[in-house]
């Protein structure tokens, strides 16, 4: 039974998980070609924040010394444009990506080769992406002088040399974990301004805290090694990106995908949960597909790309509707609903 229609601004928490699941199936089908840009652009997007956090560290260098705390928090201010822009484009991160495909595969929607593929492919396009936008900061001589240029290696020597291995894999749980929060968080809401502040607030801790960030790693930490930080390839390997991955893993796939997965997407008693996007409910199927993933609208089997599409339509209209809502009579509303349903009959 549909949940009734909600008026509210932003989705349930278990809504939310729901259409997590859905856009985890989504994105572990989707052509491969997608995948890559999607990934690539996320990543070079995330370095554009992590360049702007590079100035701001370089520039505070006098402040580090005597209030350190003070840097911390601006490095958290500026550090999360990067992921809103992302975000807001369709961009793709592998960290985000572990709490779509562990929901997907925690509810047996993919297979865990396709997830680990999906995964793989994210990763690698997301060092691509980076890798391609430290080009551009190089080479455009962003941070070539000092004292920028200095705090490009203090920055990566004390992501790589300070810590110790154990110390970056803790970090690295507690960096994702926030991460995949915003992720969650974002998906309740409706509105562009409520995603950013959604994004914007677990990143900026994060970065306060100085938690590591595999995919943030892959550009600042060799910012700092081609400008003279004293970090082998081997060491950067192991510890900005392995280490972080791992935690990062431990840390989306298990405090939150496992976590919510169990309390809002697991089937009890045969029950299958309803995702309520305003007249209309998207509902994943009980069986996985191998081939081309559907979901249930109403009485309809669809593709998948089609309920995503819908859902997108029903947002729309839902902010329309609830700003018009109280002048709507009860008689225009019903006749309202007749016209949709009809609509959606056609298509």
């Amino acid at each position: 039974m549909s949940k009734p229609t909600s008026t509210s601004d932003h989705l349930d928490a278990d809504d939310a998980a729901m259409l997590l699941l859905t856009a985890g199936i989504s994105k572990a089908y989707q052509r491969l070609d997608y995948m890559i840009v999607r990934n690539f652009i996320g990543g070079a997007l995330v370095s554009v924040g992590g360049l702007v956090t590079l100035l701001v560290k370089g520039g505070c260098d006098g402040l580090s010394e005597s209030n350190p705390a003070v840097v911390q928090l601006l490095l958290g201010l500026v550090f999360p444009v990067g992921l809103v822009m992302s975000t807001l484009t369709g961009g793709e991160l592998s960290t985000g990506n572990i709490l779509f495909l562990s929901i997907a595969l925690l509810q047996r929607k993919i297979p865990l080769w396709r997830s680990v593929y999906c995964f793989l492919v994210s990763f690698f396009a997301n060092l691509a992406g980076s890798l391609f936008y430290l080009v551009i900061a190089h080479y455009g001589h962003i941070l070539s002088a000092d004292p920028y240029l200095k705090g490009t290696i203090v920055f990566a020597n004390d992501k790589v040399l300070v810590p110790s291995a154990s110390t970056v894999f803790v970090r690295a749980i507690g960096c994702n974990w926030l991460i995949c929060i915003g992720v969650y968080t974002a998906f309740l809401s409706r509105t562009v301004v409520s995603r950013v502040i959604s994004i914007w607030i677990p990143i900026f801790t994060f970065v306060a805290v100085g938690f590591e960030n595999s995919v943030a790693n892959m550009f600042l930490v060799p910012m700092g090694m081609i400008n003279g930080a004293p970090i082998s390839v081997g060491l950067f390997i192991w510890k900005s990106l392995l280490l972080s991955t791992l935690g990062n893993m431990v840390g989306g796939g298990f405090f939150v995908a496992l976590v919510y997965w169990y309390l809002y997407v697991m089937p009890t008693d045969g029950a299958k949960d309803e995702i309520d996007m305003g007249n209309e409910s998207i509902l994943p199927i009980t069986e996985p597909s191998t081939v081309a993933p559907i979901t249930q609208i109403g009485n309809r089997a669809v593709p998948l790309s089609e309920s995503m599409e819908s859902f997108k339509r029903r947002d729309r209209k839902f902010r329309v509707m609830s700003h018009d809502a109280n002048s709507v009579s009860p008689t225009d509303a019903s006749r309202s609903g007749a016209n949709s349903d009809t609509d959606e009959k056609v298509e």
